[in-house]
């Protein structure tokens, strides 16, 4: 519906002879904010020339009056073709010519080479690949994420920048994967050396369904995590009472000694400590092994049945002597296979008293004596646990030593017998997996 406007000094609409004028609607568009602005309509006898738009639409816009304008006729919902000739009349330079065409111009005294989408059909061309893609953060369960309009025709550092804009962060400082083909969930990790499009990306999509990529936030370079290797663990401190969760990205070809350097980046070591780190496999919170330095890190397997962990090494532990050996010792309550808590390593001497023992182990768990009289103290071996009882009973490494192959079954280990006075659930449930209900 046409209005007259309050200010205006007439009490009718213009007139209109369906047979010699033609009503046309008009669009600006603007590459610097690559956006398009509605500059209302005109009639025009279909003889007028093309240029005879032209004091008009600068006026509508805003802009000088001999501002040199391109001039563009919307064919289709997002296709544009140029007026090449602007002396024609209406009637030859507009396809099929009837009342509702739309033109749209813009300036031609810009230097349009220095933006994204420069002229019109640049514009509308990009217009016809728009599409809305929902970005949701991988390292939070079930984010709705935020939604963004963006060009199928995109490469990996255009979508990255987009992306990075909205985060208020650096491209390089993120990491996207595809959805899985199969069910709701972040697969495969793009690699930032991707070549496809969006329109790639976004190829297992229903026409109707929404559109979705995850990504996650990085501490370092995505060219740089390219070439480490991810890698969980926990470090727990000198007093086992502090833990925490380490994602470490050392070399992919590296080795333990280059992980302990990552470590080292991120832990604080205690002041009168060795400065020395060492890696332990922790398998129901008992300690399996002692990682050597040398071993190549793509032979640790990070299965969901074990953890590893870095701790500094105690200075007792740095030399062992020929009559001592480290000895894994875990918590147990009533059964040996209901361990609970942080194990460690104790080092023990051959010959020595077991009470020794029991003071040294009282003294790193901090213990008050009359809860400390409460232990019970048992050698297990192959599953069967041997309660020391006999308050004489002096260390035989012989009982410490493996009876069998490590690969078939783990070592000795000593384990402290006592109530868990834990929560249920621990702070650091690494191993735990969330129970999903499917409708």
């Amino acid at each position: 519906m046409e209005t007259i406007a309050p200010d205006q000094n007439v009490d009718r609409l213009p007139d209109f002879d369906k047979g010699t004028d033609v009503l046309l609607f008009f669009k600006m568009y603007d590459p610097r904010l690559k956006q398009i602005a509605y500059c209302g309509h005109v009639y025009m006898p279909i003889v007028a020339k093309a240029k005879e738009l032209l004091p008009l639409l600068n006026k509508r816009a805003g802009f000088p009056a001999d501002t040199e304008l391109v001039l563009y006729e919307e064919v289709k919902p997002n296709i544009v073709d140029r007026i090449e000739d602007l002396e024609l009349p209406l009637e030859k330079v507009l396809e099929e010519l009837m009342d509702g065409d739309i033109i749209v111009f813009q300036r031609l005294d810009l230097n349009v080479d220095e933006y994204e989408l420069p002229t019109v059909k640049d514009y509308f061309r990009d217009l016809f690949y728009r599409v809305e893609v929902t970005f949701c953060d991988k390292m939070i369960p079930n984010d709705p994420g935020f939604t963004m309009e963006l060009s199928l025709k995109m490469n990996y550092d255009q979508i990255a920048r987009a992306v990075a804009q909205r985060l208020g962060t650096d491209p390089y400082l993120l990491q996207f994967f595809k959805v899985q083909s199969y069910r709701e969930g972040p697969g495969n990790p793009l690699r930032c050396t991707y070549e496809g499009t969006l329109k790639d990306l976004l190829v297992f999509f229903k026409p109707r369904q929404p559109k979705k990529i995850y990504y996650q936030q990085l501490s370092i370079r995505i060219n740089e995590l390219e070439s480490k290797k991810q890698f969980k663990c926990i470090w727990v401190n000198n007093k086992f009472k502090e833990e925490k969760e380490l994602v470490l990205y050392p070399n992919k070809n590296g080795c333990v000694s280059d992980l302990l350097e990552e470590a080292r980046k991120q832990v604080e070591l205690s002041e009168d400590g060795s400065g020395k780190l060492r890696l332990m496999e922790v398998i129901s919170y008992k300690i399996f092994s002692i990682q050597r330095e040398d071993v190549p890190l793509d032979s640790l397997s990070q299965a969901n049945s074990k953890s590893y962990r870095i701790e500094e090494i105690p200075r007792e532990d740095l030399i062992v002597a020929d009559n001592e050996i480290l000895i894994p010792c875990a918590h147990f309550q009533k059964e040996i296979f209901s361990t609970f808590g942080v194990p460690f390593m104790l080092k023990i001497k051959h010959g020595e008293p077991f009470a020794k023992v029991k003071d040294r182990i009282q003294k790193k768990l901090d213990v008050p004596d009359k809860e400390f009289e409460k232990y019970k103290f048992a050698i297990v071996v192959m599953g069967r646990a041997q309660f020391i009882e006999d308050n004489e009973y002096v260390v035989n490494l012989s009982d410490f030593m493996a009876q069998a192959p490590q690969a078939m079954h783990p070592r000795p280990w000593l384990g402290i017998e006592h109530v868990n006075k834990a929560p249920k659930r621990s702070r650091y449930n690494y191993l735990e997996k969330a129970i999903k209900i499917h409708n």
